[in-house]
């Protein structure tokens, strides 16, 4: 995966300039709080990656090479050297993941791992870099079946890399139809068309590369001139905290396994269509759904220095994070995981600065303080620049909040 890590830069360059562009055109496709929301979710995803145990590669690898000698019997070898080696290992990869893919709108816990890429109700660059944190994660099962053709994990990896990657580029609305691919490929339109909550689009296209895999199961919708899509989900996660994004749906099921007394609801709720809930907790605790022939996106108003503060907390953090998976094999697990608890806890602050929630005026300098608190663990080459980030940050929070007239909020979306 350091194909993706390496990617980042450019990732981050083209979403500056789809900014510029909408910008200069006037489109209207970013907001700052929905933009920081997701690519607070990006970096969430990648920081916990450093800390979590790969359960693919923990399985695969051992049972890879349990089976080599029977590949190497049967005359199976895979070369990275080989361009047409990596041509099938990205075709059967995607194969796997078109079916990881619909299972995950399919099924309820598969839901909750996935549903973070579809929270946003914006469409642009940034909504590409929303990803799950896998805390449960169970995407893996879907990838074993490689065993069966003796794809090797390094190949494997790759390809799961070189799949993500593509994926980022289909992530726009200002990318036109182009006939003859939306009959192989995955384009920005039937992209589009994936992460609309209209009922003519729900639980359609779900091809990483190839959009053939659609065509031939059934799944494809092409995108109608007279149905704009409308995005996001249909239980809207209201909230810019990464954290809270990844919870949404487990929180939802834990509630009604705990609340429904039929303990064969508890059990298998887990496990049945997304979206099924037991009867009882449905009527005790009624979710309804966005209306959208009403549709507002999320958008509380918050002041103009919150949402500087708020712009360039999210840089520091994503300044640190390059850093940070830059270098932390020489810091060492213990280091690495105190620095990714810092950053998970600055990521959460700032999503709930965004929206506007009144404890964030003692929850960031608690942050600032702990921050403070850590500076000894921290290799002493970058105490001065932790100390003098804390520093301008405690002060420009005290302008901001306690000491400003102007107090923060209309929690309204429109």
């Amino acid at each position: 995966m350091g194909l993706v890590t390496a990617a980042i830069p450019f990732f981050l360059l083209a979403v500056l300039i789809e900014l510029a562009l909408d910008r200069w055109r006037g489109w209207g496709l970013y907001r700052l709080n929905d933009a920081i929301g997701s690519l607070g979710a990006g970096i969430l995803s990648r920081i916990l990656g450093l800390v979590k145990v790969g359960i693919l590669m923990l399985l695969y690898i051992p049972l890879y090479q349990w089976l080599e000698p029977t590949y190497q019997s049967l005359g199976i070898h895979w070369s990275l050297d080989n361009p047409w080696h990596l041509v099938l290992a990205v075709i059967a990869y995607d194969f796997c993941y078109y079916w990881k893919h619909r299972i995950c709108h399919e099924i309820n816990i598969f839901w909750a791992e996935h549903l973070v890429h579809h929270q946003s109700e914006d469409y642009n660059l940034t909504t590409a870099l929303r990803q799950s944190s896998d805390l449960v994660p169970l995407g893996w099962i879907f990838y074993l079946p490689l065993l069966l053709i003796g794809m090797p994990p390094e190949v494997l990896i790759t390809a799961g890399a070189i799949d993500l990657i593509y994926q980022f580029w289909v992530h726009t609305q200002k990318f036109p139809k182009v006939r003859w691919m939306e009959w192989i490929l995955v384009t920005p339109s039937n992209h589009r068309v994936h992460h609309a909550q209209n009922k003519v689009y729900v639980d359609r296209n779900y091809g990483g590369v190839l959009i053939i895999w659609d065509r031939l199961f059934g799944t494809y919708q092409e995108e109608l001139d007279e149905e704009p899509c409308i995005y996001g989900v249909r239980k809207p996660l209201n909230t810019f905290d990464p954290l809270a994004a990844n919870l949404q749906h487990f929180k939802r099921m834990w509630l009604d396994a705990m609340y429904t007394k039929s303990w064969k609801e508890k059990f298998t709720l887990w496990f049945r269509a997304t979206g099924y809930r037991p009867a009882d907790a449905e009527a005790a605790m009624p979710v309804p759904s966005g209306d959208l022939d009403n549709f507002h996106r999320f958008d509380p108003q918050i002041t103009r220095g919150l949402r500087w503060y708020a712009l360039v907390q999210h840089l520091t953090y994503s300044v640190a994070t390059l850093a940070l998976l830059q270098f932390s094999k020489e810091l060492g697990y213990g280091l690495t995981a105190l620095m990714v608890l810092m950053l998970v806890i600055g990521l959460v602050i700032n999503g709930r600065i965004l929206d506007g929630e009144p404890r964030t005026r003692r929850w960031e300098i608690g942050r600032l303080a702990l921050l403070g608190a850590t500076i000894p663990l921290l290799p002493q080459a970058i105490w001065g620049a932790v100390a003098g980030y804390g520093l301008v940050s405690v002060a420009v929070w005290w302008v901001l909040v306690f000491t400003s007239k102007d107090d923060t909020v209309t929690s309204v979306s429109h």
